[in-house]
Protein backbone atom coordinates (compact mmCIF):
# COMPACT_ATOMS: atom_id res chain seq x y z
CA UNK A 1 0.00 0.00 0.00
CA UNK A 2 2.89 2.37 0.87
CA UNK A 3 4.71 1.60 -2.36
CA UNK A 4 1.62 2.39 -4.46
CA UNK A 5 1.31 5.74 -2.72
CA UNK A 6 4.97 6.51 -3.35
CA UNK A 7 4.61 5.58 -7.03
CA UNK A 8 1.52 7.83 -7.35
CA UNK A 9 3.33 10.78 -5.79
CA UNK A 10 6.34 10.20 -8.03
CA UNK A 11 4.14 10.14 -11.15
CA UNK A 12 2.41 13.37 -10.01
CA UNK A 13 5.77 15.08 -9.47
CA UNK A 14 6.98 13.97 -12.90
CA UNK A 15 3.80 15.38 -14.53
CA UNK A 16 4.24 18.70 -12.73
CA UNK A 17 7.86 18.81 -13.89
CA UNK A 18 6.79 18.18 -17.50
CA UNK A 19 4.16 20.93 -17.23
CA UNK A 20 6.79 23.39 -15.98
CA UNK A 21 9.18 22.44 -18.77
CA UNK A 22 6.47 22.76 -21.42
CA UNK A 23 5.39 26.14 -20.05
CA UNK A 24 8.92 27.53 -20.26
CA UNK A 25 9.76 25.87 -23.56
CA UNK A 26 9.06 28.12 -26.59
CA UNK A 27 6.52 25.65 -28.01
CA UNK A 28 4.96 25.22 -24.60
CA UNK A 29 4.73 28.96 -24.14
CA UNK A 30 2.83 29.30 -27.40
CA UNK A 31 0.37 26.64 -26.28
CA UNK A 32 -0.19 28.33 -22.93
CA UNK A 33 -0.64 31.74 -24.59
CA UNK A 34 -3.14 30.27 -27.03
CA UNK A 35 -5.11 28.61 -24.21
CA UNK A 36 -5.12 31.86 -22.19
CA UNK A 37 -6.28 33.84 -25.24
CA UNK A 38 -9.06 31.33 -25.89
CA UNK A 39 -10.19 31.51 -22.25
CA UNK A 40 -10.15 35.34 -22.36
CA UNK A 41 -12.25 35.37 -25.56
CA UNK A 42 -14.77 33.02 -23.97
CA UNK A 43 -15.10 35.38 -20.97
CA UNK A 44 -15.56 38.42 -23.29
CA UNK A 45 -18.24 36.57 -25.31
CA UNK A 46 -20.07 35.61 -22.12
CA UNK A 47 -20.00 39.22 -20.88
CA UNK A 48 -21.26 40.44 -24.25
CA UNK A 49 -24.19 38.01 -24.10
CA UNK A 50 -25.06 39.21 -20.62
CA UNK A 51 -24.99 42.84 -21.76
CA UNK A 52 -27.15 42.15 -24.80
CA UNK A 53 -29.74 39.99 -23.04
CA UNK A 54 -31.86 41.36 -20.14
CA UNK A 55 -31.62 39.62 -16.82
CA UNK A 56 -34.37 37.44 -15.43
CA UNK A 57 -35.34 40.21 -13.02
CA UNK A 58 -35.56 42.72 -15.87
CA UNK A 59 -37.75 40.36 -17.84
CA UNK A 60 -39.94 39.75 -14.81
CA UNK A 61 -40.24 43.51 -14.21
CA UNK A 62 -41.23 44.11 -17.83
CA UNK A 63 -43.73 41.29 -17.73
CA UNK A 64 -45.11 42.57 -14.43
CA UNK A 65 -45.56 46.09 -15.80
CA UNK A 66 -47.16 44.77 -18.96
CA UNK A 67 -49.44 42.46 -17.02
CA UNK A 68 -50.44 45.29 -14.68
CA UNK A 69 -51.22 47.60 -17.61
CA UNK A 70 -53.32 44.91 -19.25
CA UNK A 71 -55.23 44.33 -16.01
CA UNK A 72 -55.87 48.05 -15.60
CA UNK A 73 -57.09 48.29 -19.17
CA UNK A 74 -59.38 45.30 -18.72
CA UNK A 75 -60.94 46.51 -15.47
CA UNK A 76 -64.65 47.16 -15.96
CA UNK A 77 -65.86 50.71 -15.56
CA UNK A 78 -67.78 51.42 -12.35
CA UNK A 79 -71.50 50.86 -12.68
CA UNK A 80 -73.46 54.11 -12.77
CA UNK A 81 -76.55 53.91 -10.58
CA UNK A 82 -79.74 55.78 -11.36
CA UNK A 83 -81.26 58.02 -8.69
CA UNK A 84 -83.93 55.42 -8.02
CA UNK A 85 -81.32 52.68 -7.60
CA UNK A 86 -79.24 54.82 -5.23
CA UNK A 87 -82.26 55.66 -3.08
CA UNK A 88 -83.37 52.01 -2.98
CA UNK A 89 -79.90 51.02 -1.82
CA UNK A 90 -79.85 53.76 0.82
CA UNK A 91 -83.27 52.73 2.12
CA UNK A 92 -82.09 49.14 2.58
CA UNK A 93 -78.72 50.11 4.10
CA UNK A 94 -80.45 52.31 6.68
CA UNK A 95 -83.28 49.92 7.50
CA UNK A 96 -86.05 52.25 6.32
CA UNK A 97 -89.58 50.96 5.74
CA UNK A 98 -92.59 52.38 3.90
CA UNK A 99 -93.73 54.38 6.93
CA UNK A 100 -90.38 56.21 7.05
CA UNK A 101 -90.99 57.80 3.65
CA UNK A 102 -93.74 60.37 3.12
CA UNK A 103 -95.10 60.74 -0.41
CA UNK A 104 -96.37 64.26 -0.89
CA UNK A 105 -99.42 64.79 -3.06
CA UNK A 106 -97.41 67.29 -5.10
CA UNK A 107 -95.29 64.46 -6.47
CA UNK A 108 -92.17 64.27 -4.29
CA UNK A 109 -91.13 62.18 -1.29
CA UNK A 110 -89.53 63.14 2.01
CA UNK A 111 -88.03 61.29 4.97
CA UNK A 112 -90.18 61.35 8.10
CA UNK A 113 -88.83 62.18 11.55
CA UNK A 114 -88.75 58.46 12.42
CA UNK A 115 -86.71 57.84 9.28
CA UNK A 116 -84.21 60.58 10.16
CA UNK A 117 -83.83 59.10 13.65
CA UNK A 118 -83.19 55.63 12.17
CA UNK A 119 -80.56 56.94 9.79
CA UNK A 120 -78.78 58.83 12.58
CA UNK A 121 -78.76 55.74 14.82
CA UNK A 122 -77.71 53.38 12.02
CA UNK A 123 -74.69 55.51 11.11
CA UNK A 124 -73.72 56.52 14.64
CA UNK A 125 -74.17 60.20 13.82
CA UNK A 126 -73.58 62.60 16.71
CA UNK A 127 -74.99 66.13 16.60
CA UNK A 128 -74.28 69.30 18.56
CA UNK A 129 -76.53 72.39 18.44
CA UNK A 130 -75.90 76.09 18.91
CA UNK A 131 -78.51 78.83 19.19
CA UNK A 132 -77.86 81.50 16.57
CA UNK A 133 -81.10 83.43 16.99
CA UNK A 134 -83.99 83.10 19.42
CA UNK A 135 -86.65 85.79 19.55
CA UNK A 136 -89.74 84.40 21.22
CA UNK A 137 -91.61 87.72 20.92
CA UNK A 138 -91.10 87.85 17.16
CA UNK A 139 -91.50 84.08 16.88
CA UNK A 140 -88.14 83.40 15.20
CA UNK A 141 -85.42 80.82 15.89
CA UNK A 142 -82.27 79.72 14.09
CA UNK A 143 -80.13 76.81 15.30
CA UNK A 144 -76.77 75.61 13.97
CA UNK A 145 -76.18 71.85 13.90
CA UNK A 146 -72.69 70.30 13.65
CA UNK A 147 -72.74 66.55 12.96
CA UNK A 148 -70.05 63.87 12.81
CA UNK A 149 -70.11 60.38 11.28
CA UNK A 150 -67.30 57.83 11.16
CA UNK A 151 -66.90 55.73 8.01
CA UNK A 152 -64.08 53.20 8.44
CA UNK A 153 -61.02 55.23 9.40
CA UNK A 154 -62.50 58.42 7.97
CA UNK A 155 -64.42 60.96 10.06
CA UNK A 156 -66.93 63.08 8.16
CA UNK A 157 -68.18 66.40 9.50
CA UNK A 158 -70.97 68.62 8.28
CA UNK A 159 -72.62 71.79 9.52
CA UNK A 160 -76.02 73.28 8.62
CA UNK A 161 -78.83 75.42 10.04
CA UNK A 162 -82.46 74.99 10.95
CA UNK A 163 -84.81 77.96 10.97
CA UNK A 164 -88.36 78.42 12.22
CA UNK A 165 -90.54 81.48 11.92
CA UNK A 166 -94.13 81.80 13.07
CA UNK A 167 -94.89 84.33 10.37
CA UNK A 168 -92.94 82.73 7.50
CA UNK A 169 -92.52 78.94 7.61
CA UNK A 170 -94.67 77.45 10.36
CA UNK A 171 -98.30 76.42 10.19
CA UNK A 172 -100.84 74.90 12.58
CA UNK A 173 -99.41 73.30 15.69
CA UNK A 174 -95.86 73.94 14.56
CA UNK A 175 -96.19 77.56 15.63
CA UNK A 176 -96.29 76.43 19.26
CA UNK A 177 -92.94 74.61 19.02
CA UNK A 178 -90.60 77.21 17.65
CA UNK A 179 -87.27 75.83 18.91
CA UNK A 180 -88.28 72.21 18.35
CA UNK A 181 -89.10 72.83 14.70
CA UNK A 182 -85.79 74.64 14.14
CA UNK A 183 -83.94 71.71 15.72
CA UNK A 184 -85.79 69.10 13.63
CA UNK A 185 -84.93 70.93 10.42
CA UNK A 186 -81.29 71.36 11.36
CA UNK A 187 -81.05 67.69 12.34
CA UNK A 188 -82.72 66.50 9.14
CA UNK A 189 -80.33 68.48 6.99
CA UNK A 190 -77.07 67.30 8.58
CA UNK A 191 -78.19 63.66 8.92
CA UNK A 192 -79.47 63.34 5.36
CA UNK A 193 -76.36 65.09 4.03
CA UNK A 194 -73.96 62.73 5.81
CA UNK A 195 -75.95 59.63 4.82
CA UNK A 196 -76.07 60.59 1.12
CA UNK A 197 -79.80 61.33 0.82
CA UNK A 198 -79.47 65.07 0.35
CA UNK A 199 -77.42 64.79 -2.82
CA UNK A 200 -80.23 62.66 -4.26
CA UNK A 201 -82.75 65.41 -3.58
CA UNK A 202 -84.32 63.81 -0.50
CA UNK A 203 -85.30 66.14 2.33
CA UNK A 204 -86.84 65.66 5.74
CA UNK A 205 -90.59 65.96 6.14
CA UNK A 206 -90.08 68.62 8.84
CA UNK A 207 -88.23 70.76 6.34
CA UNK A 208 -91.27 70.78 4.06
CA UNK A 209 -93.84 71.15 6.84
CA UNK A 210 -94.35 74.84 6.26
CA UNK A 211 -95.48 74.20 2.67
CA UNK A 212 -97.86 71.35 3.30
CA UNK A 213 -100.88 73.51 4.02
CA UNK A 214 -100.19 76.15 1.36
Amino acid sequence: MGKMKEMHMEMQEQQEARDIMEKHHPIGQERYVAEAEHERNEIIDAMHDIAQNPSINQLNNKMSKKTMQEKLQKQPEPIQETRKEVLTRLYKENGLVREDVYKDKRGFSTITRSGVDKIAAKNGITIGYEVILLDVKEGECVLKAAATMKVGNEVRNVMDFGEASVSNNLTGGGKKWLVSMAKKRAMGRVVLTLAGFYEQGMYSQDEMAFEMND
